[in-house]
């Protein structure tokens, strides 16, 4: 679950009857909306609609029509508007109302399906609020707005017809000057691609596991948090592993984005409710960052260089891996839930750029792409220390709109000049809502857990994501660190690769086959196994170990040029596994893969397959015969005694039909060779 708490300003115990009485020089005129453009613009009056715990009210003055709406109270409170005769298609929308008691946001939802939240600044002024595009069928519509804050008047509904969307803006320059050619290779890739397709990502290494074991693609951005290398954190205990997961990451051509939950350099108050690894917060600590940077001779302000360095010892070991980052520092300031926005606006951009120009500059960190994660003007710390704009979108469980009315506010943020992303999302968005609103989110991440959450993103829906020719997965990146990815002018494929042939032992297949031609040069091959990809490579070869022994596998192999054109796949080759392992202790067999290693680590997967009958449990266990160690799992329940590790299944995957097979997966360290071991499974 993603570490935040959303803070909503609610003025309980009033109500709306005692609404303000609003300037008379504010106040708009009946039919004053209609004069913008009388023969397209609509106005629908909101005590007209449909009403939904929320009553009409006159006492407010200026309102159009008969009256205005309040109530706004309760979480279920609605209107909802009926839109007679609509041609169809996509429309500018506008929401005349008053905001007496604050700043409000209210959910908007289009014939039932939400499409975002619209934001209501505080006002005593009859005022419009522009809330983006909204799509209507041909037909009748409803346009509802329900609560989310509370606490607001709602006097009309206003629909234009769209304007077509200019073309964006995008240089794709970065603006460190001395960035890594990765890095702006990188940019290059965002920005070619920016408008044609998404890229699919997902939070937490473990959560990427998930899907691909669940979905069955990868998707193409990795998640990552740079919290558990913070100094007060560290000093408490905690080890970090996302470098590394990062590093593994990139080598399997993954793109690589990571946050910082910033736990404060000091004043963390530790008291139950308040725990030091809650310290990111702003209620769990006393730091005071606008203190601290007031005076860069306080021992805070010392504090938070600290903090930055040790963060900087990260970022260069990826530099030094050549791997570049979507670095996303500072994020959700605006919402004040975290200590480096309590304080407003200006501390927190004030210690964004110290956090800029400390890495930079004095740390010398450049594989970094900026990304600010705001919608908010008075937030934005400029175009000059800025790549990529963002923003994170909770939504109602199972709401897939294409968040639409923020990716305006982004694009008004820099006057479309900056690639816009999805940076965490709740519920993942549907691919034809985001081509229908015209919503060209670089990317989006699917924070931890949501993934799993049946109510947010069912498995169905996910795999329909996953297989939308809009999304882009793992496997259709292309050298987006080389080349500035594959979405330039050459759209010639690789010629397919021939001669495929294989060998094989109990528990190996080597393969090899000719290499294939392409007009700008081929740059690896991706090797499937019946029909799933299990490596790429750069060369003409590739071995498969963990294989079962007396089984026949078919592989293909395609070959991919710079641009991330692939090929056609090779013709198939079989290769049969020699001797047997016999049928496992009772009735069960498990297959042992190293999926990617680095200098100190590596991830593993294991594969556990059903005998002549069902069932219901299965254990497998193995010794090392070096000195891996693992660090953590997903999809079993694993635990190590010295070199003896066991895996005993989760309680949703311990049954397993005759023949059928189920898996699970895990990360290790080592430090010595990382054999694979022998593995013994047995079920009941």
């Amino acid at each position: 679950m993603s570490p935040r708490t959303r803070f909503r300003s609610r003025l309980l115990g009033l109500t709306l009857s005692a609404a303000l009485a609003l300037p008379a020089a504010a106040v708009l005129q009946p039919g004053a909306a209609q004069a913008a453009d009388a023969g397209s613009t609509r106005v629908y009056q909101a005590e007209d609609g449909t009403l939904n715990g929320v009553t009409a009210g006159t006492s407010v003055t200026g309102f159009q029509g008969t009256g205005y709406v309040e109530g706004f109270d309760q979480a279920s409170d609605s209107l909802t508007v009926t839109v007679p005769d609509s041609p169809g298609g996509l429309y500018s929308l506008s929401v005349r109302y008053a905001g007496p008691y604050g700043d409000k946001k209210a959910n908007l939802l289009v014939n039932g399906s939400g499409v975002g939240e619209v934001s209501l600044p505080a006002t005593t002024a009859w005022t419009d609020a522009a809330a983006g595009n909204v799509l209507l069928k041909a037909g009748t519509n409803t346009v509802t707005i329900s609560n989310d804050w509370g606490w607001y008047l709602i006097d009309s509904v206003s629909l234009t017809p769209a304007p077509a969307r200019p073309p964006h803006a995008v240089t794709g320059e970065l603006t460190d000057p001395q960035a890594t050619p990765e890095a702006k290779s990188l940019m290059k890739y965002l920005t070619a691609n920016y408008g044609k397709n998404i890229l699919s990502g997902q939070q937490d290494a473990a959560h990427e596991q998930w899907i691909e074991a669940n979905v069955g693609k990868a998707p193409a951005v990795e998640g990552l948090d740079m919290m558990d290398y913070t100094p007060s954190r560290v000093e408490r205990g905690t080890t970090g592993q996302d470098t590394d997961n990062a590093i593994a990451w990139d080598k399997r051509g993954g793109i690589v984005a990571f946050c910082w939950h910033w736990n404060a350099p000091s004043g963390l108050i530790d008291q139950p409710g308040k725990e030091w690894w809650r310290g990111f917060y702003t209620d769990s600590t006393t730091f005071d960052v606008q203190a601290a940077l007031a005076d860069p001779t306080s021992e805070d302000y010392k504090l938070l260089l600290r903090d930055i360095d040790a963060i900087s010892v990260q970022l260069k070991r990826l530099q030094d891996a050549g791997v570049p980052v979507i670095w996303r520092p500072l994020h959700e300031a605006e919402g004040g839930w975290f200590w480096w926005g309590a304080k407003g606006p200006e501390s927190a951009k004030a210690l964004y750029r110290l956090v800029h120009d400390r890495l930079t500059e004095v740390d010398g960190i450049h594989n970094l792409i900026w990304q600010w994660n705001s919608v908010d003007p008075a937030w934005y710390p400029g175009d000059d220390v800025v790549d990529v704009v963002s923003a994170d979108s909770y939504p109602t469980a199972g709401d897939h709109g294409p968040v639409a009315l923020t990716y305006d506010r982004e694009l008004a943020l820099t006057g479309d000049t900056k690639v816009a992303a999805l940076s965490e999302v709740g519920t993942v968005p549907d691919p034809d809502l985001l081509r229908a609103y015209r919503a060209d989110w670089s990317y989006f991440v699917a924070w931890a857990g949501f993934e799993q959450d049946t109510s947010s993103n069912s498995l169905d829906f996910l795999k329909r994501v996953y297989d939308d020719p809009y999304v882009v997965t793992l496997d259709e990146l292309g050298d987006f660190k080389h080349t500035g990815g594959g979405t330039g002018g050459d759209t010639t494929a690789p010629t397919a690769p021939t001669g495929l042939t294989g060998t094989a032992t109990a528990s190996a297949a080597a393969l090899s086959w000719t290499a294939s031609t392409d007009d700008t040069g081929v740059t690896g091959y991706d090797v499937y196994r019946g029909g799933s990809k299990v490596a790429g490579v750069t060369g003409t070869s590739y071995t498969d170990t963990g294989l079962t022994a007396g089984t026949a596998y078919t592989y293909t192999v395609k070959a991919r040029d710079a641009a991330g054109n692939t090929s056609a796949a090779s013709a198939p080759v079989t290769v049969t596994t020699t001797g047997t392992t016999g049928p496992g202790d009772k009735g069960c067999t498990a297959t042992y893969t190293t999926t990617s290693g680095w200098g100190s680590g590596f991830t593993a997967a294991v594969t556990v397959k059903a005998g002549s009958s069902a069932v219901t449990s299965w254990k497998v266990t193995w010794t090392y015969a070096g000195d891996q160690k693992v660090t953590n799992a997903w999809n079993a329940t694993v635990t190590q005694t010295g070199a003896s590790v066991s895996a005993v299944n989760a309680g949703y995957n311990g049954s397993v039909a005759a023949g059928g097979s189920t898996s699970f997966g895990f990360q290790g360290t080592r430090t010595g060779a990382n054999t694979v071991p022998t593995v013994t499974c047995t079920a009941s």
